[in-house]
């Protein structure tokens, strides 16, 4: 009896990708052009094309989205908040994701940290230094939204504009990047080891993300137009950091 009580144990379901309704499509082909804008800024397009913007360009970019790393598990902490356990159909899928994705998160800011000083950043210095405008209007956009938001909302602007955008240019810029040896970047496994894991598993992330996106989203409202809205603004900010890293 004990063993056919314990063999009915709750479970939450993995997520499992599922063809996307009409009303995703459409939002997905919305969005590309300000997806392709923010995988693809002028710093890593230059590097993945072998053309080795200046060493400083990288330097001011690990600096200045630094707070964007640092505060990544506490905007999906607030979308975490959100969930529900078996009280609506998907929430405990999406709740073991969202757990299961911080503790891999755990140590993303202690490997970019890693990162900065393999370049020659100051870390210390790092932490205290100023916030970009540019970064500072991406870090609201994405506290105010995964705070106030709808749970797909949230997802939308962190998990899938965020993550999924990194996970695009991380791969284009891996191998490239160890060019930057000849500069006196320390190359070796743990200055690596942000970049590496980024462009080895965050393909699998956006994907998921649209997932829940899928489940937590009221279609019968005005719902998926405003989740459009705040993965569009996430990505467009985005940008505008990256491109604000090249152009100083």
């Amino acid at each position: 009896m004990r063993n056919e009580i314990a063999s009915r144990r709750y479970q939450p379901a993995a997520l499992k990708l599922t063809p996307h309704p009409l009303w995703m499509e459409t939002m997905l082909s919305s969005l590309k052009p300000a997806w392709d804008a923010a995988c693809m800024p002028a710093l890593f397009r230059e590097t993945a094309e072998g053309r080795h913007p200046p060493l400083r360009a990288w330097q001011r970019f690990l600096v200045r989205c630094f707070p964007i790393v640092e505060n990544f598990p506490k905007y999906m902490g607030l979308s975490l908040a959100k969930t529900t356990y078996g009280v609506r159909a998907g929430d405990a899928s999406i709740r073991r994701w969202l757990l299961q994705n911080l503790g891999v998160e755990a140590r993303h800011a202690e490997w970019w940290i890693d990162w900065m000083q393999a370049v020659g950043v100051d870390a210390p210095g790092a932490f205290k230094a100023p916030w970009a405008p540019e970064v500072q209007a991406l870090h609201q956009h994405l506290l105010a939204t995964c705070l106030a938001g709808s749970l797909a909302e949230g997802v939308a602007a962190s998990n899938w504009a965020i993550e999924g955008v990194t996970g695009v240019w991380t791969r284009a810029v891996l191998e490239p990047f160890t060019a930057y040896a000849r500069d006196g970047v320390r190359m070796d496994a743990t200055a690596l080891r942000w970049l590496k894991a980024h462009a080895r598993y965050d393909d699998a992330h956006p994907d998921e993300a649209l997932e829940i996106i899928k489940l937590s989203t009221d279609v019968t409202t005005g719902a998926p137009a405003r989740v459009e809205s705040a993965a569009r603004r996430s990505l467009m900010l985005l940008a505008r950091v990256f491109e604000s890293c090249h152009e100083a």
